[in-house]
């Protein structure tokens, strides 16, 4: 028997008591509560916290008074809190409907481009055919628009469009007519829309679906809608790039036993933007933090060897990255970004500077999409190249169709970037460990620090790294990131990130393998001998 604590608003937790009840299924649709009578003897509470409970489910749309017989529960289907009242005819209301939708709808799309599966992708292939040749393209067209939300992944999206088809009748009228005349524009929106999904685009898939509401409310005499213009959604030029704050330039000595070759498989260098521009479309703005700055750096946690990778902010502007690989010499990996037209003669002089790999970031504004990957992948695999992705694996739900096939190595940064309360067992880390199980992949354990809500030393993220760690560590390498741009949290100091394979595993077999094996294998660093020199060096210069 459920018992009332107090000191509370007692109809409050009466209300929630039964709201609870409800909605497991203890009262079904149609059942009769029990009396005020039989309520107030049950809890030993006045009628008075009984009638204000009642009167709190019956707002919540879950049940409704019968005159002379009692309160009885309302289907499911009725219990809504939340209403749209409309009248035909009411313009205004059909502009706030087209305003919701927008909202709703393209963030769907968008969500569905990252998280579609093969089946809902078949689903809508199957409508648009029936959208060709049915005389009622209305019904197979809220079905596709279901359908976009189901693949979102995010049932409350689904739910709440359904009950939005349900609510909004306005259109209806308006769009049979509309429809009717302009089936051919109805048709290429939904081929635009599903191919920008199957692509795994979200920012096409975003304007696509845009494009098609503003041409459904257009149809039904709704224009000038939220004040956009149409090439608004594929102008995003209104760049939002906070700086970012420095690294910590007092980086503390590990305690962890650095073995010689280690290495720091990525960080970033970054010139004032006076000496070399940033994209105006980028997602932050980093200070300046040159070679000499990040020497300093390894040389006090002992590492002998660096990758330098490409940064989002630069874009295709190689010219930074390929300068620190020409003045950091053999010690020195780079991973650039590409177009899929480089020429392969740039491409042999960025090998000939120590370019081992392609980065390619779906998280922050880098000029390469995830329809770029098959391309890339056949472009530099003569070279003996490798690319690197930077995505978030909660929202890349083929990772192992997309991934586990192509003709060259992959390394996936920082962890899969998994928000860690999901933990290992998500999906998405789930098909990225099959993939490292089988050595179709590497993992970077990197980034903690930007995925993990907590401090140092970040526990919400260590389920992650030690299921990495037991999957195959014969495919994963350590790295600090450094400047850490961007950080939603604290500043980390670069001595801690490294003790953090220490907490981890405390085999040093393993650690060896991580810090020094694996980043010898896949960028190619030759052998350190005992004794040969791996401190600074002196003639760099300031970049």
């Amino acid at each position: 028997m459920l018992t009332l604590r107090k000191p509370t608003i007692l109809s409050n937790e009466l209300a929630g008591a039964l709201e609870a009840q409800i909605r497991a299924g203890d009262y079904p649709a149609g059942t009769k509560l029990p009396s005020e009578a039989q309520l107030c003897a049950r809890y030993g509470i006045s009628r008075n916290v009984v009638r204000e409970a009642l009167a709190r489910l019956k707002s919540s749309g879950l049940v409704e008074s019968r005159q002379g017989a009692g309160v009885f529960v309302l289907s499911a289907s009725a219990h809504q809190s939340f209403r749209i009242v409309t009248s035909e005819g009411d313009r205004l209301a059909l502009r706030k409907l087209f305003e919701l939708r927008l909202e709703v709808e393209v963030a769907a799309a968008s969500m569905a481009a990252r998280r579609r599966q093969s089946e809902q992708l078949t689903r809508l292939e199957q409508l648009l055919l029936r959208l060709t040749d049915n005389p009622q393209p209305l019904q197979i067209e809220q079905q596709m628009q279901e359908c976009v939300a189901e693949a979102s992944g995010n049932e409350y999206l689904s739910g709440f469009l359904a009950y939005l088809n349900g609510a909004d009748r306005l259109a209806d009228g308006f769009l049979t007519v509309w429809w009717s005349q302009h089936r051919a524009d109805l048709i290429r929106h939904w081929q635009q829309i599903i191919a920008a999904i199957r692509l795994g685009d979200p920012d096409l898939a975003r304007r696509e679906y845009w494009r098609y509401l503003l041409d459904s409310a257009e149809g039904c005499g709704i224009r000038g809608l939220q004040g956009w213009e149409r090439t608004r959604m594929s102008n995003l030029a209104e760049p939002f790039a906070p700086l970012c704050a420095a690294p910590d330039a007092g980086p503390r000595r590990p305690r962890l036993p650095i073995p010689l070759g280690a290495c720091d498989c990525h960080m970033h260098v970054f010139w004032p933007e006076l000496q070399r521009p940033f994209t105006p479309h980028r997602s932050y703005t980093p200070p300046p933090s040159s070679l000499q700055d990040y020497m300093r750096v390894m040389d006090k946690l002992g590492l002998s060897r660096a990758v330098v990778v490409q940064p989002s902010v630069y874009g295709t502007d190689n010219h930074v990255t390929l300068e620190t690989l020409r003045q950091g010499g053999d010690r020195f990996r780079g991973v650039v970004v590409i177009d899929p037209d480089t020429p392969m003669n740039e491409l042999l002089r960025m090998h000939a500077l120590g370019v081992r790999g392609v980065r390619i970031n779906l998280l922050f504004k880098s000029g390469v999409a995830v329809s770029d990957v098959r391309t890339l992948a056949a472009k530099v695999a003569p070279l003996g190249w490798h690319l690197q992705i930077l995505l978030d694996v909660s929202e890349f739900s083929d990772i192992e169709a997309s991934l586990g096939r192509l003709p060259v190595p992959v390394v996936i940064d920082h962890m899969g970037h998994l928000p860690p309360e999901f933990g290992p067992q998500h999906p998405g880390f789930v098909s990225m460990l099959r993939l490292l199980e089988r050595g179709q992949l590497w993992v970077k354990l990197s980034g903690a620090e930007r995925i993990s809500a907590d401090r140092w030393p970040y526990i919400d993220v260590r389920p992650l790294a030690e299921t990495l760690l037991a999957t195959n560590p014969e495919r994963l390498l350590w790295a600090s990131d450094w400047p850490h741009t961007c950080l939603p949290g604290a500043m980390p100091n670069d001595g801690d990130l490294l003790d953090l394979l220490g907490l981890w595993t405390d085999n040093p077999a393993l650690q060896h393998r991580v810090l020094v094996d694996n980043p010898a294998l896949l960028y190619g660093f030759e052998p350190i001998e005992q004794g040969q020199p791996v401190g600074p060096d002196e003639k760099v210069s300031t970049l």
